[in-house]
């Protein structure tokens, strides 16, 4: 069972591994991210790392997941801000927009 007592993981813990510059700069986009997503990308990233300790699936693979876990929404900064920020319901246009997000990349 994973312990519910996160310590949650920041993108300057991941920096201090032996990265490459790609993998330096898209983390650092996460702080262009809106609040809500950043906070959802620390959340998946940290669940990710536990339930990787978990499996005892090594430290690099750990690392790696936890990395992917933190990106995994970075298509989002190609989404326009009044998209991600609306409050209430999205149209079908910007539901269609945001959608999106999963196959744009940095």
């Amino acid at each position: 069972m994973i312990k519910n007592n996160f310590d949650f993981y920041s993108t300057s813990n991941l920096k201090s591994y032996d990265l490459n510059s790609t993998m330096r700069y898209q983390l650092g986009l996460l702080d262009s991210l809106d609040a809500f997503t950043r906070k959802h990308c620390e959340n998946v990233a940290n669940l990710t790392s536990k339930i990787c300790e978990e499996l005892k699936l090594g430290k690099n693979f750990t690392i790696y997941c936890t990395m992917c876990a933190y990106l995994h929404d970075l298509g989002k900064l190609f989404i326009p801000p009044a998209i991600l920020q609306k409050q209430g319901s999205l149209t079908d246009e910007e539901y269609n927009i945001i959608k999106t997000h999963t196959t744009l990349r940095v």
